[in-house]
């Protein structure tokens, strides 16, 4: 990385106003990324797909991420005294320190979306690998070595990351997103077949009430609502 010299411009400190511009604005434009890496994985799992026989098919989906839209900023009248860094004001330290860690939250995601799409491209050219694109994403072990889970974030856990990532109160926080994540299929591939009713007992751990487990085609376990 280059140093600083004295000649380089100084960045600009721009007002509350305007970095809650600049944050939104930064928002829209990696949820934009994120989709774009989202559709990449899933037309790469059908490319994978369509060679093989309609016994060894499985369906991908993916959950793209909702467009937020670009809010007119409430502006503080200067007659009611609103403080900088009072809880009223939507332009408060806080508020934008949540904004920002959000940004960096989607723009980790959108580069994680390369490294995924680039190890299907590497994978897609080892003849041993059976399916490409299902392997888990933290420790890249294979559906076909190990049972892999999909998470309702379009991510897909291992059973042993998904151990060690499950909390006391049974949730699991997705490691890619750091948020909540729900299960909400199984993998196809064999290992999945002997374990099904420990996929059962996890997963009804992570559900939240009035969801259940259900048996599908081809023996894929699926949350309902």
């Amino acid at each position: 990385m280059a140093r600083r010299t004295s000649s380089d411009p100084e960045p600009l400190d721009l007002d509350p106003i305007s970095t809650w511009r600049a944050l939104h604005a930064l928002s829209i434009y990696f949820t934009v990324l994120l989709n774009r890496q989202l559709r990449r994985r899933w037309l790469l799992e059908h490319k994978c797909m369509k060679d093989k026989p309609a016994s060894d098919r499985f369906f991908p989906f993916v959950f793209l991420e909702s467009i937020p839209t670009l809010p007119k900023p409430r502006i503080p009248s200067s007659t009611n005294n609103i403080r900088p860094d009072d809880e009223k004001n939507p332009y408060n330290a806080a508020a934008l320190s949540t904004l920002k860690a959000k940004v960096h939250l989607l723009r980790g995601r959108v580069e994680k979306g390369k490294e995924l799409a680039s190890e299907i491209e590497r994978r897609m050219l080892d003849p041993l690998v059976t399916f490409p694109t299902h392997f888990c994403h933290t420790c890249v072990v294979g559906g076909d070595e190990g049972d892999v889970l999909l998470t309702k974030c379009g991510h897909k856990v291992c059973r042993t990351c998904l151990g060690f990532g499950v909390d006391g109160e049974g949730r699991y926080d997705c490691s890619i997103c750091f948020l909540p994540a729900q299960i909400v299929h199984s993998s196809p591939l064999g290992p999945h077949r002997s374990c099904s009713e420990n996929f059962s007992s996890v997963s009804r751990t992570l559900l939240p009430k009035g969801e259940k487990v259900v048996q599908s085609l081809r023996n894929p376990l699926v949350i309902m609502p």
